[in-house]
């Protein structure tokens, strides 16, 4: 049985020589940073103590001379940990690009495979009725047969693979072995067992192909996405609606409220809030103006845009996707290149074992049953159809795998690191308290002054007052026009009264103050309410977590996953109350996107498998660096989309815990697929030395083994929510 590969602790390093004043440490992670070897002894060099540092990064040796009286080993060791550690990503991204195979052969489409049975068992019929002698006489009428012809025909694809195994790989591989038997059956005179063999084997891969291609089918269908269009800003000053392909960089797009800025560049006029969730984390919008900085994916809330494009995304954004999972199967796991490699290192047993059965029995067909029986072909389907089958089975359920090796590092994670703002909260404030400053006013009342105030704008936390405001029964008193001061509030005339509502900033510049001292709760955003120059109430709103957060949090728990963080840009008060809500083990907060980053190596090199759910361009660099990179929400940027190993189209955080179950569901598949591939072809293998089963017969022992294994992973794509529970 195949176990799981611990996870390797790159930067970790160990002590392999210590003597007074000396220190020789190993780190594996070296051997990946072998262009900055030297800055890295440079670094180690700068140490308070150290006298000489060496790096050697083909053997991952580092050697220091220090002063014994200034630091001891350990102490040294730690901080030699720690200037590793900021070399981590480098290692990470260097060891995933060397890890990538080269392009393998494709599989056999259903329909080419569907025509090889039919050419087989049309040479199986009229080779016994209508054409049943060979065309040719002497030593080579056992090939000239035509179930032989049909043979040699149908085995040619697996002869150059067992040829190209042979010139790359100096050994010979599970074609070989395949063409050997078939060869010897035809030797023998045994023409319909090599066509049974070539069937059994077609049929088995059919059902492999099968699976492939209907997740295939299914990843397109779930990524016919609209590519999205902008309006470009014509030389003459008019405005066209063009497709996102006709937009380059140096064109200006016209952005208006409510729409998504569709490139990176710069604004060269207008004014407008800016919803930029997706990048910083924060759900409160900002202010944009001429010179700023604005990103695609964010939103303009209220107000008007002119953005001179610096960068544009383009149309195969998609397409990326759509080939990082086509090309799944060459994302291997660890287990399936284990599988693969195992499996070609038993195919000289069956060599050797027919060999010994010839020299001990001098019985052609029993030695040529150890050819027909071997491992390698159900050990490689027992792994790659059960990846691709789970594949298919999540994204029916809208969630996109781009790989099998983020099938096995899901099932063997012990950490899940958790974006807070539209991942595990949903991105749209509420209103969750109000304090009244003055006596003679109901809450309806002080709500009925800020729905006028906020009747007409698009702000998200006008939209909150209003839907509080129509819960609790209150409705705008009649007003004059709305104006919206950008990044400030909003006020109108209620009769001869001004309404003012917006943050402190707002107030203090217009004079408005509170009778009495205003109350402070960092946890939560104030919205201050004013009538002409007097505060009359402060409308605390919050971003809220999702529905079911605190069950898939609890579910991870169950499943086994030790531990739960919440890593946010925003404010570490927000943070604590989110944590709080949720159930998590703890939280970091006001993180910039490299630091979240730094939060998910810091914890793969303590040899933890890092899970990263998050939605936004913030996130990126961690979903890119953690052992599974996870993007959730329908509102996820193509960036997240991008950089992350799966991707969860819906805002259902139970999906966590449940692609967790699959995982965990598509392991144990595989594990007992290996056993039953071993079993029964161990059995095939003895019957076949001591016992007269025909040729035939051992072929379908055999090739039963494959098929049953190929069928155990098509349960996964029957598998519904839940049902990898236990």
């Amino acid at each position: 049985m195949v176990g799981n590969v611990n996870q390797e602790e790159l930067m970790k390093s160990h002590v392999m020589h210590n003597l007074p004043g000396r220190l020789r440490l190993a780190a594996s992670g070296l051997k990946y940073l072998k262009e900055q070897s030297g800055e890295i002894a440079a670094e180690l060099a700068r140490l308070p103590g150290v006298r000489l540092a060496r790096v050697t990064a083909c053997t991952g040796g580092i050697l220091l001379q220090y002063d014994g009286n200034m630091l001891d080993a350990h102490e040294l060791a730690e901080q030699v940990d720690l200037v590793l550690a900021r070399h981590a990503m480098t290692a990470l991204r260097t060891r995933h690009s060397e890890n990538n195979e080269a392009p393998a052969e494709a599989p056999m489409t259903t329909a080419r495979l569907a025509k090889r049975l039919a050419v087989n068992a049309g040479a199986l019929v009229l080779g016994n009725t209508l054409f049943p002698a060979p065309l040719l006489g002497g030593a080579l009428a056992n090939f000239s047969s035509l179930e032989a012809l049909a043979s040699l025909g149908l085995s040619a694809p697996m002869a150059k693979s067992a040829w190209e195994g042979l010139r790359r790989e100096h050994r010979p591989n599970a074609d070989f072995l395949t063409v050997t038997s078939i060869v010897a059956s035809l030797l023998l005179g045994n023409a319909h067992s090599a066509l049974m063999i070539l069937a059994l084997s077609d049929l088995a891969e059919l059902m492999t192909s099968y699976t492939i291609e209907r997740t295939r089918s299914s990843i397109k269908k779930m990524l016919s996405a609209d590519e999205g269009e902008a309006w470009k800003v014509m030389p003459d000053g008019k405005l066209e609606r063009r497709p996102m392909n006709q937009i380059h960089a140096g064109d200006t797009i016209a952005v208006h409220t409510g729409e998504k800025i569709s490139v990176d560049g710069k604004v060269v006029s207008g004014a407008a809030v800016v919803d930029q969730s997706p990048i910083t984390g924060e759900f409160v919008p900002v202010e944009k103006r001429e010179g700023d900085e604005v990103f695609a994916g964010t939103v303009v809330k209220s107000g008007n845009l002119r953005v001179q494009a610096a960068k544009v995304g383009d149309q195969t954004v998609i397409s990326r996707i759509v080939g990082m999972v086509e090309a799944s199967e060459l994302k291997k796991a660890p287990i399936q290149r284990y599988a693969d490699k195992f499996s070609n290192y038993l195919v000289p047993l069956n060599f050797l074992l027919c060999l010994s059965v010839w020299l001990v029995t001098r019985n052609p067909q029993k030695a040529l049953k150890m050819l027909v029986i071997d491992y390698s072909c159900g050990i490689k389907l027992s792994t790659a159809t059960a990846f691709s089958a789970a594949i298919n089975t999540a994204v029916r359920q809208g969630v996109l795998i781009k790989g099998g090796t983020f099938i096995e590092q899901m099932s063997r994670a012990n950490t899940v690191l958790l974006d807070k703002t539209g991942t595990i909260t949903e991105g749209k404030p509420r209103i969750v308290s109000a304090v009244l400053l003055k006596d003679d006013m109901t809450l309806k009342d002080v709500l009925s002054y800020a729905m006028a105030a906020e009747e007409t704008s698009t702000h998200p936390l006008a939209g909150a007052i209003m839907r509080y405001g129509r819960q609790l029964g209150a409705e705008p008193l009649p007003h004059a026009d709305v104006v919206t001061e950008v990044s400030r509030g909003s006020r109108t005339r209620v009769g001869e009264k001004t309404v003012r509502v917006g943050n402190l900033e707002y107030m203090k510049e217009n004079g408005a103050s509170a009778a009495s001292s205003l109350p402070a709760d960092t946890s939560m955003i104030p919205n201050y309410v004013s009538v002409d120059r007097e505060i009359i109430a402060v409308l605390y709103a919050m971003d809220s977590p999702r529905e079911n957060v605190r069950r898939a949090i609890n579910s991870l728990r169950y499943d086994g996953v030790g531990d739960i963080e919440l890593l946010t840009g925003d404010m570490e008060s927000q943070a604590r109350v989110v944590a709080e809500q949720v159930g998590a083990d703890s939280y970091r907060a006001q993180l910039l996107p490299e630091q979240k980053a730094e939060a998910v190596l810091k914890l793969q090199v303590q040899g933890n498998g890092v899970v990263m759910v998050g939605d936004g361009i913030n996130d990126a660099p961690a979903l890119a660096y953690a052992d599974v990179g996870i993007s959730m929400g329908s509102k996820s940027t193509d960036i997240a989309m991008e950089t992350s190993d799966v991707i969860i189209n819906r805002d259902d955080p139970m999906m966590i815990p449940e692609l967790r179950r699959l995982a965990r569901a598509t392991m144990r598949i595989v594990h007992q697929n290996f056993a039953l591939v071993i079993a029964i072809n161990s059995v095939g293998l003895i019957l076949g030395a001591a016992s007269g089963i025909s040729v035939m017969m051992s072929a379908l022992l055999h090739n039963s083994s494959t098929i049953l294994v190929v069928a155990n992973s098509l349960r996964l794509m029957f598998m519904k929510p839940g049902d990898g529970r236990h």
